[in-house]
């Protein structure tokens, strides 16, 4: 299992729009094979700074969802709303055994 990590910094006056995109990516991300479960969250004191945390059985699956049509769409279309590129962190299990 893996957890991703997006964060995306919204454009002043953008937000509005940027909620009505992030509804369509989880929805089709929640219908993707190996999705498990996703949040959006803001930073306290700053809105506009948006992280969005999912978790996916595999890097495997989430490269597939990160790399489909639909995604790279939506991505295309909350660009003009960034003030800059979204950075993707990939974190896994790191298997420490007690």
């Amino acid at each position: 299992m893996i957890r991703v990590i997006i964060e995306r910094v919204i454009s002043e006056g953008k937000l509005d729009d940027y909620h009505a995109l992030i509804r369509q990516a989880k929805n089709k991300a929640s219908n993707s094979a190996g999705f498990l479960t996703g949040e959006i969250f803001h930073v306290k004191d700053n809105p506009n700074h948006v992280i969005v945390m999912s978790c996916w059985d595999s890097f495997d699956t989430w490269e597939v969802w990160a790399e489909s049509e639909q995604r790279l769409d939506l991505l295309d279309a909350m660009r003009p709303l960034l003030e800059s590129d979204e950075k993707i962190t990939v974190l896994e299990s790191s298997n420490i055994k007690s």
